[in-house]
């Protein structure tokens, strides 16, 4: 009888030792091992997270919001957080190229933040993210988003600064909910007329950019309130300022 007893004891413990790979890399790995997983709902990743056991991570399934930190690539395993809301890449040295595939996992996802890295293209699947309402990509050699684009219908706020991005693709304009777009220092050369179309659109950002003619057809849409476009030479600049004017809309001009 004892034997079953002390068989019983044992196996909580098997199984507790067989939860990890390895032994905690350091201190802040035993600290993680013990966070409380019902309450943990944010956490910054370190650039050590790779010589970190993934179990030590992928235990705290509750995580909303991660930031990572001077980190050279995005884990796999990221796409296993589907209660994350705000996903966000904060490096200076250090510079990430890709997104992983199982981003499009998700689902839960409304705000993207990895400004300065040096992301060139986005994975099919990251347009399955759905409820994304704020993306920055700012200060990333990005050179073209997929007509995909319209899975976006929550989409608020786009931040493609200092992108290599050229023109957008017609679909842009069914993102109907879209309020901001800035592309300053991007190297568009034309918009889309349908942007004009956008119910929502409020401030439109092409400053310092290749473009040579503004649509003037974009002044269409009901709410736009600011259009930024200093550092430019647009062939049709009287054009436009007379109708922003006469639909009171804001117009940044190096005159």
């Amino acid at each position: 009888m004892n034997f079953f007893i002390n068989i019983l004891l044992f196996i909580p413990l098997l199984c507790s030792c067989q939860q990890y790979n390895s032994p905690a890399y350091d201190e802040k790995e035993k600290v993680l091992r013990n966070f409380p997983v019902e309450n943990s709902t944010r956490m910054v990743m370190d650039s050590l997270w790779n010589k970190r056991d993934s179990l030590t991570y992928l235990r705290l399934k509750n995580l909303e919001i991660v930031a990572m930190s001077e980190v050279s690539y995005i884990p796999n395993w990221i796409g296993d957080f589907d209660k994350m809301e705000i996903f966000q890449v904060f490096n200076e040295k250090n510079k990430i190229k890709t997104i992983p595939q199982s981003f499009g996992k998700l689902s839960s996802l409304v705000q993207i933040n990895i400004p300065n890295n040096h992301v060139s293209s986005l994975p099919n699947s990251f347009y399955d993210l759905k409820k994304l309402k704020y993306l920055d990509f700012e200060n990333n050699p990005i050179k073209l988003l997929d007509k995909k684009i319209e899975n976006f219908q929550n989409l608020k706020i786009l931040i493609l600064e200092k992108t290599d991005i050229k023109t957008l693709p017609i679909e842009f304009c069914k993102l109907n909910k879209l309020e901001s777009l800035n592309l300053n220092f991007s190297k568009i050369i034309d918009l889309p007329k349908c942007l004009g179309i956008l119910q929502n659109l409020v401030r439109v950002d092409v400053s310092n950019t290749q473009l040579k003619e503004f649509p003037v057809e974009i002044l269409n849409a009901p709410k736009l309130e600011t259009i930024h476009a200093n550092g430019l030479k647009l062939k049709n600049y009287k054009e436009v300022k007379a109708i922003c004017e006469k639909r009171n809309i804001t117009f940044y001009y190096d005159e």
